[in-house]
């Protein structure tokens, strides 16, 4: 399997060790998690967050080995469209009045250390995905 390293077994336990990184990463930048996981309509936002003056829909890409393009470029125009769609169902369920962002977080797990890079606004909503 692609994904399979010697620490994990499949590419959800990847992903969810991903997300526990990014997740205690966010909360030492002072933002607070609102939701993990959410789903809307079989689309999911893998991290919801209040950062300040945001809601933030973030989406975590975990790696263990180098790849040919970054994780955030995975982040495609389809996979966009689906996390707008997911976050506009999360908005109306969810009045915050906070302006929304689309950040991305790139994990990769080596043997020695973990390495986190966020990108804010790493999309924006325009004519083209909404």
């Amino acid at each position: 399997m692609r994904y399979k390293s010697d620490f994990f077994e499949n590419h959800k336990e990847l992903g969810d060790f991903g997300e526990n990184i990014a997740q205690l990463y966010l909360e030492s930048k002072g933002c607070e998690i609102v939701a993990r996981n959410y789903k809307f309509l079989r689309r999911e936002i893998d991290i919801i967050a209040r950062d300040g003056e945001y809601i933030v829909f973030i989406e975590v890409k975990t790696r263990t080995s180098a790849y040919s393009v970054t994780a955030a470029e995975q982040v495609d125009y389809k996979k966009q469209k689906r996390i707008i769609y997911a976050a506009k169902g999360w908005l109306l369920e969810n009045n915050t009045g906070l302006q929304p962002r689309f950040d991305v977080i790139e994990v990769y797990i080596k043997k020695d250390k973990n390495y986190v890079r966020r990108i804010e606004n790493a999309f924006i909503l325009n004519d083209r995905n909404i």
